[in-house]
């Protein structure tokens, strides 16, 4: 709870250092771009710190992302908030994916209006540090990069020419819109722009990547500075290459234990500014994670205030923290390996834009090094340690003038005693000097203090207060300064001759020292004590605010072109300006407060959001009230359908994408975001007895599984062997095989290693029991990378039945589904359900709600549910894992004065599992405020745009299920129009590589009746040598206006190995691999074919075997000769002991042999398994359980007994 000001009303204002550019808090409403630019600026740097026009500038920075808040109009409401609490500039990550759907194809329109973005933070007054990739990480969907780069054969983030050309076409887009939005321009606020992303490839290739994004910077226009986060790698190529430092780590499991602080200091550059780009602000949480509750006690404020503070005493003086506003990761957004849908990160403002206890620390720092210009030039000072040996001291001063700041805390950072010292400061041997008083440190407090400094006009020779602000307000000084609740504080003034000392509120005692000329001045921090210090020689007098931290937090401090203003009582100050001797204030309140207003600019009046403010400038205040109570619906009236039509075996997909590519993950068939649906075709031969699926679905994905409309179950594993119950196949006829991959996002490339081309959706399916190969078609998002929903773009929706028919949006015609009630316990089955209601919201005006939804249910049911409102995907619950279960949604997606839609689609993984839990609208807080937010653009269903297409023919192939290699084998292929006639068809075929034909491939069929089928059959030959021994034939139908075309699976595998022993690694294989290809005789490097080391596990090494990554399977065909497998398996010493691996041998798609999970530096465990009449073997490794980042494993000295 926060003290309000008691103190007269007084005659003062602030000044706040906002550099030469003139920035000022006042944000009035969005207007159109001035015609004429203002004055340009010159923006560079010196050795110490960031200039502007020549002048040091203290850069206070933190991280936003818009693409996580879609919402223009809240753009502007949490950059004031950045102001206002001391931010001078925010960091902006730019998301090539959130723009981009296909090749060629950008939006910046709506929620990516990045031009608006960029103006609101001109009018708002921030600088910004533009941040556009290519590559950005922050835990979002591919690291930023589009999901039509997946498909890319060059390496990501290097010189190869594919992937160079893609990053010029986005940065062709974007640097023009940065580059009008520049400072050096006079056109807006953007002061640094950084190349790349945390790269740290210090190879040529690496410098010749990192020279070409700067010339490509510089071609578009790109004037301001050019930095980095990349630990100094690139200090040629850059003008300022920052570090990283994420002390804490991002276990937010154990939220108490702190990590040692870093001292920074040998990370700055002699030419250069010491840059932290990324410096932790709070922390990522995973799927069935603490949650960000204990992400924000973790880097909670006393984190803040003690790192930050160390920071400042290793000379940093641009510091950017990530993340000052989290947001939301809404729809296909957040990469699974690190986050869920909120990425609250237990930031200072929360996922909601509420203002958590982090703000207030932050803006105290924040007014501090913005006001105390000798901060952007210090030097590490030797100092004498405290007289308390558990105290740590750290001193830098600056060269020119003497200013010294001293830091004080416990050594040890886990010290939660209450300890006192006494230091040498200010040249008094033993501070404070009032008999009886000591300086306090108590747990894991930090305290900057000021020493030898002119502030303004006085001479601050020390205080054991911290000085928040000062500045000189038109004949007066002012100095805020503050300190924890009941303990001590000394401030010492030097003066020519004793002042005049007027003590206003508190109890303060004064003792003059003639000798020195020194004022001191005695106090105990205890809300507000003020002192009037009046020179004798008639100089400008200091007015002392002397407050604890809570009062001290009831304090905002903003800039008008005709002066500062300082004012307390509200929950917010947004913005300060002068119309004609009125000030104009804005801002927040949460409940009734009195509004005091210190100002030295001459104000006949004060107004408050439009309304006049009597008696704000004088003893009495100003009353203002807070929020009006709100009431909110109860959700009911709820409808319920259940879908899942692509499960039954007499479902039309013939309109669907066949499976004609090599691969059977979605984003080679233009699908990137959400659910995936797959149906194979095969005919049985009716000895199969089991599906063995191989899928990838990202941390916390999984797949459900139909064979002939029979559930047969769902996993998360990348490989599940499922049980063909008995009467289900259909021998020699066609059987369908149905899987529903719930893919998460795709993976982050950290790295640099392509690891965001990790596939999704299935990798392989093998029929247990039988050689009969499958052909498979595929369905996702409603026109893949052609949107049919531009407005909320392509990370919103994925390929359920119910995505694509529209059923996530307002206006849907559910009137004929049955209702339901919540929580629903009736009989479930797994699959997918739908529930839809609405409700009307008529919030009182100039107030902001934040609202959400929550969802409470027993984990013990296993679903996953996609909320949605008003077709927006508002977050993804999966119920037995979490831990999210409130989802904020933001104003403009939520309409707060109209009718909101609610459509929540639950996919349940087993009978028990469908049922949806109890849905309930919450407020997260109330506020009164001057912010208006305006609905953002919700298309509504279509019926003519939200329905699957329908085929206009058929094609069908067949092939032999398996040729042997240099075989010949026929393939037939045939083409039915379903209701008109085609004209000018053709039919062909596409055969896989090395694979020849005795005809041509393609057949000319002229005019074909509809309901007519041709068929023709080629004669072929399967390559001979090794290769590929599992391929796809496909057949395609071309006509006027429309294509056809289908696919199927094909063997032709190697040789059965002979008699006696073999090595795997001599083998031919086939093989899936998490990063990188599998290695023969060498570790996984992860990267390019034969970039692995020496194999070595636990420091022993092997010269034979098979280097792999987790999740991955090697399949080796044994053709039944074969008898006996051994290996010894473990994590390759390469990972430095991290990783964790689990190792099975399956046959025939059966598990025959399993590891314990195996870790970094465990010595190898043999493992052996019979694999007596098996036609494969499929080795599999998986992940242990903590992500697959290090998870190399190594079948050292695999072999096979075979004969």
């Amino acid at each position: 709870m926060r003290t309000p000001l008691r103190a007269a009303a007084l005659a003062v204002t602030t000044v706040l250092a906002l550099g030469a550019a003139g920035l000022t808090a006042t944000a009035p409403a969005a207007q159109a771009r001035p015609q004429v630019p203002a004055a340009a600026h010159t923006v560079g740097h010196d050795d110490h710190a960031f200039t502007i026009d020549g002048k040091p500038l203290s850069i206070w920075s933190g991280e936003f992302h818009y693409w996580r808040l879609p919402s223009p109009d809240a753009w502007r409401d949490v950059l004031q908030k950045m102001k206002a609490g001391g931010f001078n500039a925010a960091s902006i990550y730019f998301d090539w994916d959130f723009h981009s759907p296909k090749p060629g194809v950008y939006d910046f329109t709506g929620v990516r209006d990045v031009d608006k973005l960029l103006d609101i933070a001109r009018e708002v007054g921030i600088y910004v540090i533009a941040r556009p990739g290519p590559y950005i990480n922050a835990e979002t969907d591919g690291g930023g990069f589009p999901g039509w780069l997946v498909t890319q054969k060059g390496k990501a983030r290097t010189t190869a020419p594919d992937y160079l050309a893609a990053a010029d076409e986005w940065l062709s887009r974007i640097d023009p819109i940065l580059a009008r939005h520049q400072l050096t321009n006079g056109t807006g606020t953007v002061i640094a722009y950084q190349v790349e992303n945390e790269y740290y490839k210090d190879t040529t290739d690496g410098h010749a990547y990192i020279k070409h994004l700067v010339d490509k910077a510089h071609t578009d226009g790109i004037t301001v500075p050019l930095t980095g986060n990349h630990n100094g790698v690139f200090a040629k190529e850059l003008d300022i290459d920052g570090h990283d430092s994420y002390p804490q780590g991002f276990n937010c499991s154990s939220p108490d234990t702190w990590r040692s602080l870093p001292d920074l200091s040998g990370a700055k550059k002699s030419d250069e500014p010491l840059f932290l780009a990324e410096f932790q602000g709070g922390s990522f949480d995973p799927w069935g994670g603490p949650g960000f509750d204990k992400c924000r006690q973790l880097t909670g404020g006393d984190f803040e205030k003690a790192a930050y503070e160390n920071n400042i005493a290793s000379g940093a003086t641009m510091q950017n923290f990530y993340m000052a506003y989290g947001g939301t990761s809404w729809g296909w957004l957040p990469s699974p390996g690190a986050v869920y849908s909120s990425y609250d990160y237990g930031a200072p403002i929360r996922e909601d834009r509420q203002l958590s206890e982090k703000y207030l620390v932050d803006k105290r720092l924040g007014y501090l090094v913005q006001s105390v210009a000798p901060l952007t030039r210090t030097e590490s000072a030797a100092a004498s340690a405290p007289d308390n040996a558990a105290v740590l001291r750290r001193d830098r001063r600056n060269p020119d003038d003497g200013t010294t700041i001293t830091v004080v805390r416990h050594k040890d950072v886990n010290n939660k005693a209450k300890d006192t010292t006494h230091l040498a400061l200010g040249g008094y041997a033993s501070v404070p000097q009032e008999p009886g008083t000591a300086l306090t440190v108590e747990g894991r407090d930090s305290k900057l203090l000021v020493s030898g400094y002119a502030m303004d006009h006085q001479k601050l020779r020390y205080s054991t207060s911290e000085l928040m602000t000062h500045g000189t307000f038109g004949a007066r000084d002012v100095a805020l300064l503050y300190g924890r609740h009941g303990q001590d504080g000394e401030s010492v003034l030097r003066y020519a001759a004793r002042p005049g000392v007027k003590v206003l509120s508190g109890q303060v005692k004064q003792t003059w020292d003639a000798a020195s000329g020194d004022l001191r001045l005695n106090y105990t921090h205890d809300g507000l004590a003020q002192v009037l210090i009046t020179p004798a020689d008639g100089s400008t007098p200091l007015l002392l605010l002397l407050a604890d931290d809570a009062t001290a937090d009831t304090y905002w401090r903003l800039d008008t072109p005709q002066g500062p203003v300082l004012a307390s009582g509200p929950e917010l100050l947004r913005t300060a300006s002068y119309d004609k001797g009125v000030l104009k204030l804005t801002g927040d309140t949460d409940k009734a407060a009195s509004l005091h207003v210190l100002t030295g600019a001459p104000a006949t009046s004060v107004t408050w959001n439009g309304r006049p403010a009597p008696g704000a400038l004088d003893t009495t205040g100003s009353a203002l009230d807070g929020p009006k109570p709100i009431s909110l619906p109860t959700l009911g009236s709820w409808k319920f359908q259940r879908e899942t039509p692509e499960a039954a075996p007499g479902f039309d997909d013939a309109a669907w994408r066949a499976a004609d590519q090599p691969a059977l993950s979605a984003d080679d068939y233009g699908f990137h975001a959400g659910s995936i649906w797959y149906r194979g075709h095969f005919t049985a031969a009716g000895s199969e007895s089991g599906i063995q699926v191989n899928a990838s679905t990202g941390k916390g994905g999984s797949y459900l599984v139909w064979l002939n409309g029979t559930y047969l179950g769902s996993s998360a594993d990348a490989t599940h062997r499922f049980a063909v119950p008995g009467g289900v196949l259909k021998a020699g006829k066609d059987n369908v095989l149905a899987v529903l991959a719930a893919d998460m996002a795709h993976e982050q490339d950290w790295s640099a290693d392509d690891s965001h081309k990790q596939p999704r959706g299935l990798t392989s399916v093998r029929l247990v029991g039988s050689a009969k190969q499958i052909g498979w078609r595929l369905q996702g998002a409603l026109g893949g990378e052609n949107l049919v929903d531009p407005a909320r773009g392509p990370l919103n929706t994925g390929g359920l039945y119910g995505e694509r028919q529209g059923m996530h949006l307002p206006g849907y015609p559910e009137g004929g589904w049955p209702s339901a009630s919540l929580p629903d316990t009736r009989a479930g089955a797994a699959g997918v359900s739908w529930y839809r209601t609405g409700f009307d919201l008529d919030l009182p005006q100039g107030q902001d709600v934040p609202l959400g939804l929550t969802i409470s249910d027993d984990k013990a049911k296993h679903y996953r549910a996609l909320v949605y409102v008003n077709g927006w995907m508002a977050g993804l619950y999966v119920n037995n894992l979490g831990p999210q279960k409130s989802f904020p949604v933001q104003p403009g997606m939520l309409r707060t004065h109209g009718h909101n839609t609610v459509a929540i689609a639950v996919i349940g993984e087993d009978a028990a599992g469908d049922g949806l839990g109890k849905v309930t609208l919450d407020a997260y807080g109330n506020h009164t405020t001057p912010l208006r937010y305006g609905d953002i653009a919700s298309p509504g269903w279509s019926a003519t745009t939200n329905r699957d297409p329908q085929a206009s023919a058929d094609v069908r192939i067949a092939a032999p299920d398996a040729i042997a290699r240099g075989a010949v084998g026929e393939v037939t292929a045939s083409f039915t129009p379903r209701r008109t006639a085609a004209r000018d068809a053709s039919l062909s075929v596409r055969l896989p590589d090395g694979w020849t034909a005795a005809t041509p491939l393609t057949r000319q069929l002229g005019d074909v009746p509809a309901g007519r089928t041709v068929t023709h059959t080629w004669k072929v030959t399967a390559a001979n040598g090794s290769g590929a021994w599992s391929s796809v034939v496909s057949a395609a139908a071309r006509y006027r206006g429309g294509t056809a075309s289908a696919a199927v699976g094909v063997a032709s595998p190697p040789p059965a190995p002979g008699a006696g022993a073999h090595a795997v690694s001599d083998l031919d294989f086939t093989a899936t691999n998490g990063w990188g290809p599998v290695e023969r005789n060498t570790s996984n490097g992860e990267d390019a074919a034969g970039d692995g080391h020496a194999m070595s596990i636990a420091g022993v090494p092997y010269a034979k075997g098979l280097g792999v990554h987790a999740n991955g399977d090697v399949t080796v065909f044994l053709g039944g000769a074969c008898s006996r497998f051994t290996a010894s398996v473990g994590v390759d010493d390469e990972t430095g002991g991290g990783g964790s691996v689990t190792f099975s041998v399956l046959t025939d798609g059966r598990p025959v042999a399993t590891s314990p999970v195996l870790r970094g530096r465990q010595a190898a465990m043999p493992l052996a398994a019979d694999v007596s009449g098996a036609q494969v073997v499929d080795l599999v490794v998986t992940d242990g359980g903590d992500g697959n980042g290090l998870d190399h494993g190594d079948w050292a000295s695999a072999q096979l007994t075979c004969g």
